[in-house]
Parts: C-alpha cells; structure tokens; sequence
C-alpha cells in the first residue's frame, strides 16, 4: 500500500509540476551567431533594453492631394447622319460611347461597311481615331465638335471630308475642316 500511495504521490507532483512549467513565460534569449576567433571562449552578456516611450505623432502640415479621373462631359452615344468621302455621301450610323471610347459602324449600301473607332478629347471639343472599311481601306479621321455636341465638322486622313448631324439630315457646312 506505501508503494501504491508513492506511486500516486508521484504522478500528482509530476502532473503539478507540468501544470506550472505551462503557465509560466519562457524567454528565449539568442546571441549573435558571428564568433570571431579571439572571442570563441568570451561570454556575451545579455543586457535587456528598455522600450522607448511614446511619443505623440504630429499633424501633417499640409492636405493630401487625390488623383482625379476627369468626367466625360459628351455624350455622342446614338443615331447620327454623316457624310463621308470626296463624294460626301450620306450614311446613318449608330455610335456607341463608354467612357471616353467612340465605335460607330455605318453601312454604305454597296454591301460594305465603315468602322470609326475614336477617343473624346479630355477637353471634348473633337474625337481623333482610325476608320476601316470592309473593302480593305483604312486611315484616320478627326470629328471637331460644336458647342452642342449636335454637329461636328471633319476630315478623314486630310483632304477627305467627314462630317455629321445628330439632330437634322442637313450637312454642316463646312464639312471638311
């Protein structure tokens, strides 16, 4: 029976024992992992340092500055009528704006079709982009808008004109500009 209650005694001290070595902190202290030759038997005392104090951050002087992205202030998505080439015939066509980005896609009646693909000037007084035709031509055009954004006056690579109403089937007079 004394050996049973040893035994028992035993194992509660070593339980206890593993109880509190859990609970209390470990600090594990490292030193510098560099020996030089004449420092091999040297001991390196560890000295703990304080931790600095706080100290208040002081308010910024000037006021951050945000990039902005500019609105579009055009608008040309819709049905407009142009008139396009040395002949300046007349076309319907369609455009469609996102953001700044213009597509239009007008069918000339001979089977073929024109592609304007142009970017809004950030300060929306004209639209430069490239044309291309199904028949295998291509080039660039420059659409100079008026006030109203209703009319705009063109050229498609120069000496060509290109011009376009939203609201009335007349030509802008200039066309070629």
């Amino acid at each position: 029976m004394k050996r049973n209650t040893t035994i028992i005694l035993f194992a509660i001290s070593a339980l206890l024992l593993v109880v509190i070595s859990c609970t209390l902190p470990i600090y594990i202290v490292t030193s510098p992992t560099t020996v030089d030759e004449d420092d091999e038997d040297k001991d390196v005392p560890v000295i703990p340092t304080q931790i600095p104090a706080a100290t208040e951050t002081p308010n910024p002087t000037s006021t951050p500055t945000y990039a902005v992205t500019p609105t579009v202030s055009v608008n040309l998505d819709g049905p407009w009528t142009i008139w396009e080439g040395t002949a300046q015939k007349r076309l319907d066509i369609d455009f469609l704006q996102k953001g700044y980005d213009l597509t239009g896609n007008a069918a000339t009646g001979d089977g073929q079709s024109l592609l304007f693909e142009g970017m809004v000037s950030y300060d929306g007084t004209n639209v430069t982009g490239t044309w291309q035709s199904t028949s295998g031509t291509s080039g660039n055009f420059i659409m100079y808008l008026d006030g109203s954004y209703t009319m705009f006056s063109g050229n498609m690579g120069g000496g060509v004109p290109f011009c376009g109403n939203r609201i009335k089937s007349s030509k802008p007079d200039p066309c070629l500009r």
